[in-house]
């Protein structure tokens, strides 16, 4: 069972490199092709979220993404230092921000059954995604 853990910058170009990432250890766990898709879709979304959180609150911190093998299942996270998303705490002048915040989470529950996102313990939000291990 295989523990990884990426730390990138903040900025949109390298949410690529984490999608072939996840899309290789994904692979390599032997998942089905579906849900190799769904959790690649579903992390660079949550990475875009996290970049877009720096970006906002002007905090220069990595993006940390955890990769989990356990026997029955994988745990893959997404930490950040950046702000809590919070709709009610948006200002009424940033409804792009919502909106785009809303369908995000909307997208990144639709792909993945087990989808946790909330305020983590310091600075920043976790996304969290757990995957029952059903293979090809």
């Amino acid at each position: 069972m295989a523990d990884v853990e990426l730390s990138i910058p903040a900025r949109s170009a390298y949410v690529g490199v984490v999608r072939l990432a996840i899309g290789a250890l994904a692979r390599a766990a032997e998942l089905d092709e579906d849900i190799v898709d769904d959790l690649r879709i579903a992390v660079s979304e949550a990475c875009t979220n996290s970049v877009l959180s720096h970006e906002r609150s002007g905090v220069d911190a990595p993006v940390t993404v955890t990769w989990n093998e356990e026997p029955s299942r994988l745990l893959v996270e997404i930490v950040d230092e950046g702000a809590v998303y919070d709709p009610d705490g948006l200002d009424a002048d940033d409804t792009q921000a919502l909106l785009r915040l809303s369908m995000s989470v909307a997208l990144l529950r639709s792909l993945m059954d087990g989808c946790e996102i909330g305020p983590r313990e310091g600075p920043g939000m976790a996304t969290r995604f757990t995957v029952p291990r059903r293979t090809r």
